[in-house]
C-alpha cells in the first residue's frame, strides 16, 4: 500500500481507511470460522495501520494526534486481550466468546463513529514555515 504520510486529507484518509476496514472484516470472518493461523497477526497489523492513518488524519484536522489511535487500539486490541487474560485467570473459558461479542457490540459502533467523524471533519491548512533570514 505504501508509506503513510504525516498528514492525510479527507480523500486520502478514506483511500486508506476503507481497504483497511474491509481487510479487518474479511479476516474477522475467516477467523470466526476457526482458521486463525497467521491471520491474527495480519489482523493486528491492519489495526495498527488503521490507527496510524487515524493519527495522520487527526494531525490534519488539528486535533490532538494521540486521541483517535488510542481509542482505536484500546477498543480493538486492549479490551480483547484484557478479557482473554481475565477469562484464562478466572477459569471462565466458556464465557470468553460471549464477552468478545459484547466488546464487539460496543467497540464496533464506537470505532465506526470515530472513523466517520475523522473522515468528515475538514482539515486545517498546513502551517507555513517561517524563514529566519537574519539568524
Amino acid at each position: 500500500m505504501g508509506k503513510l504520510p504525516k498528514r492525510l486529507d479527507r480523500p486520502s484518509f478514506w483511500m486508506w481507511a476503507v481497504p483497511l476496514v474491509l481487510g479487518h472484516l474479511v479476516l474477522g470472518f475467516i477467523m470466526m470460522n476457526g482458521n486463525i493461523g497467521p491471520f491474527g497477526v495480519v489482523d493486528t497489523l491492519i489495526i495498527v495501520w488503521l490507527a496510524r492513518a487515524l493519527a495522520s488524519r487527526f494531525r490534519d484536522i488539528g486535533w490532538p494526534v494521540w486521541i483517535g489511535p488510542t481509542i482505536l487500539l484500546v477498543t480493538m486490541l486492549g479490551l480483547p486481550f484484557l478479557v482473554l487474560g481475565y477469562g484464562i485467570m478466572s477459569g471462565a473459558g466458556d464465557q470468553i466468546m460471549q464477552w468478545f461479542s459484547l466488546i464487539g457490540l460496543i467497540a464496533g459502533p464506537v470505532n465506526l463513529v470515530l472513523l466517520i467523524v475523522a473522515g468528515s471533519v475538514p482539515g486545517k491548512p498546513e502551517p507555513t514555515e517561517i524563514a529566519h533570514v537574519f539568524e
